[in-house]
Formats: C-alpha cells, structure tokens, sequence
C-alpha cells in the first residue's frame, strides 16, 4: 500500500476520491474496483488528467449491491434511513406522501436513504445498510412483531417508526426528533 493511500482523510476529502483511495475505503482490491467501473457499475470523472469516483456514487453503488457502506465514507452526523413496504398495494395517498418523504430527503445531505420491499432479502439488506432509524409502511398498524425481529437482528435499538393508512407521514418531523 502506498503512503498516499494510509493518510487520514477529512471529509472535505470524501466528496471525489482517486480509484485507488475508493478501493482502499471499500476494502476491495484495485482490480475489482476497476471491474465494476468496466462494467459500468460505478460512474467515474477525469479531472487533471486523474480518474476520480463520487463518493455519493460509491456510497450508492455500494447500497445497490448490499455492500456495508464502510464508516470512512460517512461524513459527520450522516443518517442511513431505510423504508420498508411490508405490502405491495398501499393507498394512492400514502404512496405520494412516501415519494415526496423521500424526495425532500435525498436533497439533505445528511441522510443515506434506501427503499426495499419487504421479501427473503429483508434481512441481508437491513444487515448490510446498518440503518440508523428505520420506516415500516404498511396498511395494518399492528407492527411490533417486525419491530422486534429488526431490533433483534441489528442486535440493538433503533427508532422504529410504523406508518398506517390511517395515520398522518410527517417523516421530517421523526427525523428531527
């Protein structure tokens, strides 16, 4: 490894990395790192003649592909927020509350949001995102069996928070909290 790899980074650094620096962060090899930029998994962008990667990119590709996203790349007081539809059909008001929810949130630097389907992938994904509060949307308010398995699966307690047809979404509000 070279010296240029080991220094400390600030998070001002974080914003573009060198291939090299990404990989190091993401503890993969320089080859694999460049096989998902072959494949083009992962945007890169020439600047002084060096080839450079997004960390917000990174941090993406990385949630895409159940990868943990390592503690280098998180910036500060980051917040990863997972919304999970525990069932396919929600009522057409709830759905529009959940994508404006999220729309305001991806602009907030601050948070890392991922959206899944409650399904046999569940638990790898809440595994893998490690999130700081958690989102169930579902039209039964009778949660707290999933809330359970969640806490015990990340062996520890994070906000929970159920929503139901009935209940109002005020997420930026929870957030704040």
């Amino acid at each position: 490894m070279s010296n240029e790899r080991n220094q400390i980074l600030q998070p001002t650094d974080l914003e573009y990395l060198s291939l090299d620096q990404a990989a190091s962060i993401c503890c993969v090899s320089e080859e694999r790192f460049a096989k998902w930029i072959e494949k083009g998994l992962l945007p890169i962008i020439e600047s002084k003649g060096k080839k450079l990667v997004s960390s917000r990119d990174l941090i993406q590709h990385l949630i895409r592909h159940n990868i943990r996203i390592p503690e280098r790349l998180l910036q500060g007081n980051t917040k990863k927020i997972l919304f999970i539809l525990m069932e396919k059909d929600l009522p057409a008001p709830m759905t529009t509350d959940i994508i404006w929810a999220i729309y305001r949130l991806r602009k907030h630097p601050s948070y890392i949001i991922d959206f899944i389907e409650c399904n046999s992938d569940t638990d790898l994904k809440v595994i893998t995102f490690d999130p700081d509060v958690i989102f169930l949307l579902k039209s039964d308010a009778d949660t707290k069996t999933a809330e359970l398995k969640l806490n015990k699966m990340l062996g520890k307690d994070i906000p929970i928070h159920s929503f139901s047809v009935e209940r109002a979404l005020d997420i930026d509000t929870l957030l704040n909290d």
